[in-house]
């Protein structure tokens, strides 16, 4: 059962869901504005995958 939400409430709850980075080398969640990982402090970040329907 699909739930339709308006384009407003779809924007927060995608920025919630996929804005954050996620650490290559120990896969550990880190911050949007993350340089290191709060882990392991590596550099190697990515940010999260994003894949629309």
């Amino acid at each position: 059962m699909p739930i339709t939400l308006d384009p407003e409430k779809l924007a927060i709850v995608l920025q919630h869901r996929f804005n954050y980075k996620i650490c290559r080398n120990c896969g550990a969640r880190n911050p949007p504005d993350a340089e290191k990982c709060r882990r392991c402090r590596s550099r190697n970040l990515r940010p999260k995958k994003f894949k629309k329907k």
